[in-house]
Order: C-alpha cells, then structure tokens, then sequence
C-alpha cells in the first residue's frame, strides 16, 4: 500500500523551482555524533532532509537543506522574547511561518502557537505531562487534531522525533508548511539539551560553593 506524499512547494522562481515530497509519517533524528546539533529528516524508504545548527549566530537558528544540500528553509530565534520564538523563512527570505513558545502555561510540559506567513495562527501544539509527544490541533477545535509529533519516553543521547500527519488536506492545500513540524522537533530537542546543560552546569557551581564553604569553615 502506497503512503500518501505530502507537496511541499518551495519557490516559484526557476532557480528554487524543486518540489520536495514529505510523507504522512517522517523522521526527526538527532545525529548522536555531531559537532553541531544537526537532525536527519528521514523516511522509511529515503533520507529527506537535514536541519543543522548555525555556528555564528546570536540565538539558536537552524537552516534546513534536502538531500541533495539545497537550501529549504531557514529558522532564527529572536533575541528579546520570553521562550522560544523563530521565524522560519524560505530560501529566498520570504517567511514561512513561526512557532512560538506559551511560557505562561501550568499542566503540559511544552505549548507551542504555530503562525503562517500572514501572522494568522493557525494551529497549537501541546506536548503531553510526560515530554513525549506532541499534539496538533485546530486552534479552535482541540479535537481536530492535524498530526502527532513523538518520541521515545526514555531517550538516551539522542532525540528522535516521528511526525504523523493526520489531516493530510492540511497540509496538501498549504494551510500549515510542514517546514513548520520540523522546526518545531528540531527547536524542542535544543531547548531541552540547553536546559539540561544549563542545570549541570548550576549544579557544578552549587556544588562547587558548597565545597568551598566547607573548607573555609574549617579553618
């Protein structure tokens, strides 16, 4: 049985003028050995995509090629907001969308507002109590969910994301980018690797002081 192949337009222009096919279920692995954060987009049958860090960048920015290293997509975090907040943009500048982060929020672990290039939201993604999967859905209407973005619940290393789309007339008619799903996977895991950092190295200090506070009031 034959998956259904989710369009992906990139530019009109000649010099861009590729058609890249997602499937309904796809891949976000994080590479384990990699000097920078990088992911492969991959499916059952193909590697599709692959989405590295950028090294000289004032905030967290990730640029998206396919397989054949042309240029998809490119996403950059902003600097003065509260959570994550990344525009991603085509090839040639034009933006895409953005997804940004509900910091105000008490039960799930993760909250994500997603917007199309005309500032319009158009979908929320809200993670589960547990950090292992989100769910898409209709701003209005949380039932009508248009895909799943999961992982493992126990994840060593490395994250791997695997994206189901649900309401595939959605994305076939352009309504979400699924560039967006991407980025969304991609801006997760490095959120989560930052935190994670930064609470070993709070821990290092902490432990650190107190080491020092011992040997001070030994003397």
């Amino acid at each position: 049985m034959f998956c259904k192949l989710l369009l992906l337009t990139l530019l009109s222009s000649s010099a861009f003028g590729v058609i890249t096919r997602l499937p309904e279920e796809f891949f976000v692995k994080e590479r384990l050995f990699s000097l920078l954060s990088r992911f492969d987009v991959t499916s059952d049958l193909e590697p599709l995509a692959v989405a590295s860090k950028r090294l000289l960048a004032f905030t967290p920015s990730f640029d998206l090629e396919d397989a054949n290293s042309q240029p998809l997509a490119s996403a950059s975090s902003r600097f003065f907001s509260w959570g994550t907040i990344a525009d991603i943009t085509d090839p040639g500048g034009k933006p895409i969308g953005r997804i940004e982060e509900e910091v105000w929020r008490i039960f799930p672990w993760a909250e994500y507002r997603l917007f199309n290039a005309s500032n319009a939201l158009i979908a929320i993604a809200k993670m589960d109590p547990v950090g292992a999967e989100f769910v898409l859905f209709h701003p209005d209407a949380p039932e009508h969910i248009y895909a799943t973005i999961s992982r493992p619940l126990i994840h060593f290393f490395r994250d791997s994301w695997t994206v189901r789309i649900f309401d595939y007339q959605v994305f076939e008619e352009n309504l979400i980018d699924p560039r967006l799903l991407v980025m969304l996977s991609v801006y997760q895991t490095d959120k989560d690797n930052r935190d994670r950092w930064k609470s070993l190295i709070e821990e290092q200090i902490s432990t650190e002081i107190n080491q020092f506070e011992g040997t001070r009031l030994g003397f």
